[in-house]
C-alpha cells in the first residue's frame, strides 16, 4: 500500500470510513451529525475496506450486533414462515441476505443454523429472459451477487447452467451487445466466482487491450474516451483476473489518487462527492497492484 498512498492519505481515508459508522454499529454513506441511516450494504463495503488496508474494523461488536438485529428482524418479517420461502425465488430475497452474511464471513462469525439453511437450500437463481439476456452490466452484477449469495452456504447448484448463460453473452471478446468494460469486468467476475478457467480467453485479453489508455489507464468503451473510478476499477480487476499485464498502470494509480477527496473519501471522478463504494473500489485497486 506504502508506494500508492502515503500514510497521511491512508489515514485520511481511514478517519472518513469511521466517521460513516452510526451509533449502532452500522455504516451509511449519507452519515451527518443529525443523520444515522445504516444498511447492509454500505456496512458490507465499509468493513471490506478497512480489511483490504489489513486495518481492524472499528467498534467490531457493534457491527456483529447490528447485523444480528438485521437479520432477527430478517426472520421475523420477510421469512416468518416456511410459506415465505417462495420469496426467496425473488431478487429482493437475494439483496436481503447477501450483505449481511457476506459481512459476518467477513468478519469470521458466518453461521446459519438451520432455520437459514433451510432458507439458503429454498434459493433458486432464475436466469433472465433471453429477451433481456444482453441488458446492462447491472444485471450481471446482480447475478453475481445471487451466485455469491448462495456460495455463502455450499456449491452452486446450477453452476454449469449460469456458466453457459454467461459465455453465451460472451461477443469478440466482450460481454454483452454494447461492449463495454464494465460489463466485460462482471461476466469475467461471475465466471471466475464459479471456478471456470479464465486462461484460454485470448479474444477478452484483446479486446481488453484496446481499452488501455495513457491518461487515465483505462477507458469505457473503444469509440470514446469515457471514464471514471469505476472504470478504471474495472480494468484492474479485469487484468487480475485475466493475468494481464498493465501498461499504463501509473496513469491508472494516478487517477485514482486524483479522485480523494479532503476528508479522505473517494469519488466517482477528480471532482465529485465520496462515498463508501468508491472508496473501496480505490483500496481494492490500491491493494491487488501493490504486487
Amino acid at each position: 500500500m506504502a508506494p500508492f498512498l502515503t500514510p497521511n492519505q491512508l489515514a485520511k481515508t481511514l478517519d472518513y470510513l469511521a466517521s460513516k459508522q452510526c451509533a449502532n454499529g452500522g455504516f451509511c454513506t449519507y452519515r451527518m451529525e443529525y443523520l444515522e441511516e445504516p444498511n447492509p450494504r454500505d456496512t458490507f463495503l465499509a468493513v471490506a475496506s478497512f480489511q483490504r488496508v489489513g486495518e481492524a474494523v472499528p467498534h467490531s461488536e457493534r457491527v456483529y450486533a447490528y447485523l444480528e438485529k438485521i437479520l432477527s428482524d430478517l426472520k421475523a418479517t420477510f421469512f416468518s414462515s416456511l410459506d415465505s420461502f417462495a420469496k426467496a425465488y425473488s431478487t429482493t430475497a437475494f439483496n436481503y441476505l447477501y450483505f449481511p452474511f457476506a459481512t459476518l464471513k467477513c468478519l469470521g462469525k458466518l453461521q446459519l443454523d438451520d432455520f437459514w439453511q433451510e432458507v439458503f437450500a429454498n434459493l433458486k437463481i432464475r436466469l433472465p429472459d433471453q429477451s433481456h439476456a444482453y441488458q446492462s452490466s447491472l444485471s450481471r452484477q446482480l447475478l453475481l451477487q445471487k451466485v455469491r449469495t448462495q456460495k455463502l452456504a455450499g456449491p452452486v447448484p446450477d453452476r454449469q447452467q449460469i456458466i453457459d448463460f454467461t459465455l453465451s453473452l460472451k461477443h469478440h471478446g466482450s460481454f454483452g451487445r454494447n461492449p463495454n468494460l464494465l460489463s466485460t469486468c462482471w461476466g469475467l467476475c461471475l465466471l471466475n466466482e464459479l471456478d471456470y478457467d479464465l486462461s484460454p480467453m485470448n479474444d477478452t485479453r484483446a479486446y481488453i487491450q484496446q481499452l488501455q489508455a495513457p491518461q487515465t489507464g483505462f477507458i469505457l468503451t473503444t469509440n470514446g474516451l469515457l471514464t471514471n473510478l469505476e472504470v478504471v476499477y474495472a480494468g484492474i480487476l479485469s487484468s487480475f483476473l485475466l493475468q494481464m499485464d498493465i501498461p499504463y498502470l501509473d496513469a491508472a494509480l494516478r487517477f485514482v489518487r486524483m479522485c480523494q477527496m479532503d476528508r479522505g473519501g473517494f469519488a466517482p471522478m477528480p471532482v465529485g462527492l465520496p462515498n463508501i463504494e468508491n472508496t473501496y473500489r480505490a483500496l481494492t485497486v490500491f491493494s491487488l497492484t501493490a504486487g
